[in-house]
């Protein structure tokens, strides 16, 4: 039976009500606690959580809920944590570093790290990238007759059916201030020049879109044409026969990991190590691409051709084809000023 414990909002009063009243666990051998996304949790468990259980004979149980808000709850619980790993995006994953919320991960703990993609290992010795995704525009290929491949699709030319963009608060949103930066600035720290270009194009956007989720809606019922977004979404549209493609943009790319935290001070810490070599394991990273759609970092595994067919050789070996995850140090430090930037300059 799939276990989801405190499926949690993103209002901070519902985390700290939810903290206030969990039991702490101290030594706990028994169980692991993991903090991951709130989507796809029965998939989860299904090629992960119980082939783990099984392994090990340690019970997973799930802590859901956004990056935002789970960010927040270790930080209300860092004196007393009670999760163990943490499955988060790599600029929250920057954030909590810096909070020093996460322990480093020495590659004895967790052997399967000196296999993995260079890219994956965190340079500062916390813990690695586990799957990745790359932005680049989503389009319906019924309304955009030819293909997009530069961010000029976006910038330069009239989008026939009309275009939607990312709000600042989701993933797709500080990638592309940092892709539009690298693309027509002297780089991903530009960001004066990506926020410019981006307010430029503000006032025509049809939508801006608040989930990933909510663009595929969007791009399905035919009420965009284009969107800048990441190639996971795409998929699910593309295997289902949807008029929708995925386009690697000439210049300006950038991607996001997933990454796997140690929790400073986890009650199970061990079985905290046992874990993230796991998630690393080349089968389980085949199985996760499988069932999941999330593209893997150990280069044995296999990546499906779907990914293949919607990303190109991008999905194979992103940092090969001119791919990076931008300045995260960046993002982590000027994200609360982007946020009132964004709505200020692009979506006024």
């Amino acid at each position: 039976m799939r276990r989801v414990v405190a499926a949690v909002s993103g209002a901070l009063a519902a985390t700290m009500a939810l903290t206030s009243c969990a039991p702490t666990r101290e030594n706990d051998t028994d169980t692991l606690v993991v903090s991951t996304f709130a989507f796809a949790t029965e998939e989860f468990m299904q090629v992960i959580g119980e082939p783990f259980e099984e392994a090990t004979g340690i019970e997973v149980v799930l802590d859901t809920g956004n990056n935002a808000t789970r960010l927040t709850k270790l930080r209300i619980n860092k004196e007393r944590p009670d999760t163990d790993v943490v499955l988060i995006s790599d600029y929250y994953a920057q954030i909590g570093k810096e909070m020093e919320l996460f322990e480093k991960v020495h590659p004895t703990a967790v052997p399967a790290m000196a296999e993995i993609a260079p890219w994956a290992v965190d340079p500062d010795g916390y813990g690695p990238a586990y799957t990745f995704q790359l932005l680049g525009l989503m389009y319906r290929t019924d309304t955009v007759r030819q293909p997009p491949d530069s961010w000029d699709d976006l910038y330069e030319s009239e989008v026939p059916g009309g275009f939607a963009l990312p709000d600042i608060s989701v993933s797709a949103g500080p990638m592309l201030v940092q892709a539009t930066a690298e693309a027509y600035g002297t780089g991903p720290a530009d960001v004066d020049t990506g926020f410019e270009r981006l307010a430029g194009i503000g006032p025509e956007a049809l939508q801006f879109y608040t989930r990933s989720t909510e663009l595929t809606s969007l791009l399905e019922r035919g009420e965009v044409a284009m969107a800048p977004g990441l190639d996971n979404f795409a998929m699910n549209a593309v295997e289902s026969g949807q008029p929708i493609g995925f386009a690697v943009p000439d210049e300006g790319r950038v991607m996001t990991a997933n990454t796997a935290q140690i929790v400073a001070g986890a009650p199970n810490r061990e079985g905290a190590q046992e874990f993230v070599d796991f998630l690393l394991d080349p089968e389980v990273q085949s199985e996760v691409a499988e069932v999941i759609y999330d593209k893997p970092v150990h280069p044995d595994a296999e990546v499906t051709d779907l990914m293949t067919d919607v990303a190109g050789e991008s999905a194979l070996d992103p940092a090969g084809t001119g791919y990076h995850q931008g300045d995260l140090e960046l993002i982590a430090a000027e994200r609360t000023a982007w946020l009132d930037r964004f709505v200020e300059e692009v979506a006024r």
